[in-house]
């Protein structure tokens, strides 16, 4: 059976990845969806995707601002690798997540998420920066991942070798320090002004 891998990037430019398994996946910006995407374009529940032996399909759930595949928009429909998915203004790549379909994984949800020093979680161990890429299938994942007596950095999705990810460098500034004890509303409002502002000054 198919898994999908989601990838978009957040108002301040980071990439996030959710990789979808069977079942129903209730999407939306408050905590009681499945999976949560805290964006301004996304409403409260915006969308169901349904992954299972009939193939994935996509339904919006009454959303404010409308679900999009491809530019076009959708009720209800079909959902394929390769398309592109808008939630409101939000725009999401659906792929298909190789690695585990071929492989037969876990069909649990998991994504990499931005830590505060910068750098970028495991997809395993959400709390331990990722300190491997596999090439291959991207996947994300840190030493914890590895099997105990083993001396490679193989990926434990598709075996292939994977690349150490170099996150030297990586220090908060002041200003991101401070930005980082913001509520949430405020950095969303900072982050407009600042995408704003780059575009005023073109």
């Amino acid at each position: 059976m198919q898994k999908l891998k989601l990838q978009y990037r957040t108002w301040d430019e980071k990439e996030r990845i959710i990789l979808l398994g069977p079942g129903e996946h209730r999407i939306g910006r408050i905590a009681d969806n499945d999976v949560v995407i805290d964006e301004l374009a996304v409403s409260e529940h915006h969308c169901v995707i349904t992954i299972d032996h009939n193939g994935n399909y996509i339904a919006d759930a009454d959303s404010m601002h409308g679900t999009f595949l491809d530019g076009a928009f959708v009720q209800s429909s079909p959902l394929k690798p390769g398309q592109t998915l808008n939630l409101g203004t939000l725009m999401i790549m659906v792929m298909e997540d190789k690695a585990v379909t071929e492989q037969g994984g876990s069909s649990q949800r998991s994504e990499s998420l931005p830590l505060k020093d910068g750098s970028y979680s495991c997809l395993k161990h959400q709390n331990q920066r990722a300190g491997f890429e596999c090439p291959s299938c991207h996947y994300l994942f840190c030493n914890s991942c590895l099997p105990s007596e083993s001396a490679s950095s193989s990926c434990p999705q598709c075996g292939a070798g994977a690349d150490v990810i170099d996150w030297s460098g990586i220090e908060m500034t002041p200003r991101d320090a401070a930005l980082d004890l913001m509520p949430d509303n405020l950095k969303k409002a900072w982050g407009y002004w600042q995408k704003w502002k780059a575009h005023r000054d073109e």
